[in-house]
């Protein structure tokens, strides 16, 4: 399977986005500005301008990297000679710790993707919200195509497809909504947590 990867992105820009989804997870995509992202940053709005011509594009792109970050993980790590369901259980063992690593981005799309089409104004920033929804429906088709195949081999019970794939991708960004990084998080919590949701993932689809 061929996997797009995402353009080489300068230090400076990953920096700014970086604190602005540290920044858009704290204080929200609607109440956070330029400023508050700038003393994250500890930077002027002037370095951030010069990247993002406005919040919406800085939203966008946030949420842009968020997808690829797991999906330039996982993709690749689709065998097309092994069985659905080994392929399903290494990608949901991929995407889990992946998301966690990169918390604050995921937690911004949660928050903030309903409604964007409404809050873009500029030609920009309609692109780029129309671009989320293409990577969200290619990041999908992963998930979708093993589904199918593992249905029509009889590795899982044969359902409805698009109700399978929503139920599963809810139950493998769970800790999106719930999970908090500690500092006494035990050092085996997050294979934990994955190698649990994976067998629930599993189980379901049986």
């Amino acid at each position: 399977m061929s996997v797009q990867t995402a353009q080489p992105m300068s230090k400076s820009k990953a920096e700014i986005l970086d604190a602005a989804a540290e920044v858009f997870m704290r204080l929200g995509a609607d109440t956070a500005s330029i400023d508050d992202v700038a003393r994250q940053l500890g930077a002027t709005k002037g370095r951030i301008y010069h990247h993002f011509p406005s919040k919406g594009v800085l939203l966008a792109e946030v949420c842009l990297r968020a997808a690829d970050f797991v999906h330039e993980v996982v993709g690749p790590a689709v065998d097309p000679d092994a069985t659905p369901e080994t392929n399903l259980r290494k990608m949901v063992e991929i995407h889990i710790p992946e998301v966690l690593r990169t918390l604050s981005y995921h937690k911004v799309i949660i928050q903030s993707y309903v409604g964007m089409n409404q809050k873009s104004t500029t030609q920009l920033e309609r692109e780029l919200f129309k671009r989320i929804r293409v990577e969200r429906r290619r990041y999908e088709d992963i998930y979708r195509n093993i589904l199918r195949a593992g249905m029509d081999d009889g590795s899982f019970r044969k359902q409805n497809l698009s109700v399978a794939l929503q139920s599963l991708l809810l139950l493998i960004n769970a800790p999106v909504f719930w999970y908090r990084p500690r500092d006494d998080d035990p050092t085996d919590f997050v294979p934990d947590l994955t190698a649990q949701l994976a067998d629930m993932a599993v189980a379901a689809l049986r």
